[in-house]
């Protein structure tokens, strides 16, 4: 199977937390979308920060196993500061790919170093989107990531699909998350008794912000996508949002995981 922001929550919810060491079975998982790499990560890095290890089952797939070494998922995740700054795991700003996977660090320029990144390599690969608004997108989130979710730590990963004629790029931490960030605001202190859907629902509002003066960050997202005729997805807690044009749909994941993380989709447009 796929995994997918459809998937892998529910693959995720199966695993029994109670174990001293509970089993993630990805042996059946063929290919990882670029959502289900980051939330997969969060969920670890979230564990492992608890002092949870986990065992896995790897994939059975060869592709996807040698994926997963490739982009050194299981040293990236294991949360260890010592591990990280050893392989030095925070690379955006490198030389990378379209199908790569990066940590990103808060530094006050990461979101344009992200975004000029993106744009490099969009270029390169002469991918047929509006790279420029892409990377508009991707700095914006990056941005968001590094004002709002209380922590130092990112990943994100990008995937082209050739075949498909589409470009996809995640983004996840395990911060605070929607709710507890716009709740911080006293003129949205009503969202803590909301739902986490509701909460990130809200976050797309034209002004809408932890802080005093409100920003146009996630509405700009949405606008963007709408304009690029893309797709957006983002998870938030048990809380889901979904974007697809004009049509907007919330629900509930299977898992209630801190922090953010988001998946947007751009289609090739001929001639651009």
């Amino acid at each position: 199977m796929n995994l997918t922001f459809w998937n892998v929550d529910r693959l995720l919810g199966d695993v029994d937390l109670g174990e001293e060491k509970p089993m993630i079975d990805l042996a059946s998982v063929n290919f990882f979308e670029p959502f289900a790499l980051v939330y997969l990560g969060m969920y670890l890095r979230r564990f492992n920060r608890l002092g949870k290890g986990f065992e896995v089952r790897p994939p059975n797939a060869n592709d996807a196993r040698k994926y997963l070494a490739r982009v050194r998922f299981w040293e990236r995740f294991n949360f260890r500061p010592e591990v990280i700054e050893r392989e030095n795991l925070m690379r955006f700003t490198s030389s990378t790919s379209l199908n790569d996977m990066v940590d990103i660090e808060q530094t006050p320029t990461i979101g344009d170093d992200v975004a000029e990144s993106v744009l490099r390599v969009l270029r390169a690969e002469q991918v047929a989107v509006n790279t420029a608004l892409v990377a508009e997108l991707v700095g914006e989130l990056v941005d968001n990531f590094a004002q709002h979710s209380e922590t130092t730590l990112a990943a994100c990963a990008m995937q082209y699909y050739p075949r498909k004629g589409q470009v996809t790029f995640a983004i996840g931490d395990c911060g605070i998350g929607i709710r507890a960030s716009l709740s911080s605001n006293p003129r949205y202190a009503y969202l803590q008794s909301a739902s986490h859907a509701e909460a990130a629902l809200k976050a797309f509002d034209p002004l809408v912000s932890r802080r005093g003066e409100g920003g146009t960050g996630l509405t700009g997202v949405q606008e963007g996508i709408i304009t690029a005729r893309g797709r957006l997805v983002l998870a938030t807690g048990d809380g889901y949002v979904k974007i697809d044009g004009r049509r907007i749909q919330i629900g509930t994941m299977a898992l209630d995981l801190p922090g953010v993380q988001i998946e947007m989709m751009f289609p090739e447009v001929q001639g651009t």
